[in-house]
């Protein structure tokens, strides 16, 4: 493949990451701010029936998870290929294992952390006191390290053209000094 081509592909790549990104931080901000205190203050004023009786029917007849899961998905996909382009390429490469993964980072936190199976259970009414407790603990922390990464990982990857751009004008700039004090 030309290096016309991958520079494309870079890019292409790179923008789709960014903007995903960013509808990714947008939605854990969205969840640390309101729907996370909102699932914490279903549980801490005992109205988890409450909350079983309506997300339950909410989940089943309009599918969030799709709505929640398919930008997440496509990011880490243009994540991988962009940050598998930065390598093939040599340019950007700590950004893109950083902030181009970030998909990847997060989600081994979400499993690893076992919140989704926290989660789950809290809002389909299958979690006992424990893992209801378990859940309320790191809820609220997790989500808004979440959206910390996320808005981190897009600063980064908004920073790769500024960078770019950056360093093209201080080349120009040299070429320009190296004209002027060659013709004197």
């Amino acid at each position: 493949m030309n290096k016309f081509l991958l520079q494309k592909l870079f890019w292409i790549f790179w923008f789709a990451t960014t903007v995903l990104t960013g509808i990714l931080a947008g939605f854990m901000v969205s969840h640390s701010i309101m729907l996370g205190r909102f699932f914490n203050w279903y549980i801490e004023s005992d109205n988890l029936g409450l909350l079983h009786q309506t997300f339950t029917v909410f989940r089943e007849t309009h599918t969030p998870g799709v709505l929640y899961n398919t930008p997440l998905y496509l990011a880490f996909l243009s994540g991988v290929a962009w940050t598998v382009l930065a390598c093939i390429l040599k340019r950007d490469r700590i950004i893109a294992v950083v902030a181009g993964l970030s998909t990847f980072w997060v989600g081994n936190i979400f499993f690893l952390s076992l919140l989704n199976k926290a989660e789950e259970a809290v809002l389909s009414g299958g979690a006992d006191a424990a893992m209801t407790q378990y859940y309320l603990s790191i809820n609220l922390p997790l989500h808004t390290s979440f959206a910390v990464i996320y808005l981190a990982s897009l600063c980064l990857l908004l920073w790769v053209p500024l960078k770019e751009q950056r360093q093209s004008a201080g080349v120009e700039m040299k070429q320009t000094d190296s004209k002027k004090g060659g013709s004197s």
